[in-house]
């Protein structure tokens, strides 16, 4: 059932972000999908295999889902907030709660449909994980438009 949700989840998001007039280069956007998919993939190794926070199930459908959200949805939500946010400085850090909020709903409706569990976790270490995750894609993506802005005149 969960892979279903997410694969539905998944289908509508890329659709949407696919139909939808980009603020952002083709370059940044792939920049920083790869570079959310590296941050958010070392944090989820990091906490759960070191730390021991997370406890995954061992039904394939379920390491399916969380692969599905860790490497479709969830990079795609961020892209789509800066992708969104682009226009105005301001307007991105006002939306900010918004986006982790939405990221923070993604993970706990992982926890609800059983594809994971938190088992020492709390619910600020996740505001916490998602606030450095924006901060650091934000100053990322402003030092790799400088390169592509130097590389494309």
């Amino acid at each position: 059932m969960a892979f279903s949700i997410f694969s539905a989840l998944s289908i509508i998001s890329i659709t949407a972000f696919a139909v939808t007039n980009k603020r952002l280069h083709l370059f940044e956007i792939m920049f920083i999908w790869m570079v959310a998919m590296i941050l958010d993939h070392n944090v989820m190794t990091v906490v759960s295999v070191n730390m021991g926070m997370y406890d995954f199930a061992d039904q394939p459908s379920r390491y399916w889902s969380l692969s599905l959200v860790r490497i479709v949805l969830i990079p795609l939500l961020i892209v789509w907030y800066f992708d969104a946010t682009a226009s105005k400085a301001i307007l991105q850090w006002a939306l900010l709660p918004l986006g982790i909020g939405v990221l923070i709903g993604i993970e706990y409706l992982c926890d609800v449909l059983n594809v994971f569990h938190h088992t020492h976790w709390k619910l600020w270490w996740s505001v916490i994980e998602w606030f450095g995750l924006f901060v650091v894609l934000h100053y990322s993506r402003l030092w790799y438009r400088n390169v592509l802005r130097r590389e494309l005149q």
